[in-house]
């Protein structure tokens, strides 16, 4: 499947369907608990309008592909 498409898929869906809710949510962004590490703060933010996030305890982010990687520590092709 064309990354385009994939990236499409709401990061927000993603997540809930892993059982990962924001601790915060504003309608436009929600802030998440870090899945990569241990995070008291919810430093991991998801723009709903962008689809894109950015984990502000150690700068990585981008798209749902990106994130998948990261999750399941994978390459491009498997996520």
């Amino acid at each position: 499947m064309d990354s385009k498409i994939i990236n499409r898929f709401p990061i927000r869906d993603y997540l809930a369907g892993s059982g990962i809710y924001p601790a915060k949510d504003n309608g436009y962004y929600g802030m998440y608990h870090s899945p990569f590490r241990e995070d008291p703060d919810a430093s991991l933010k998801v723009d709903y309008n962008r689809n894109l996030w950015i984990d502000y305890g150690t700068g990585g982010g981008g798209t749902l592909i990106d994130l998948v990687m990261r999750m399941e520590n994978c390459s491009n092709g498997k996520a």
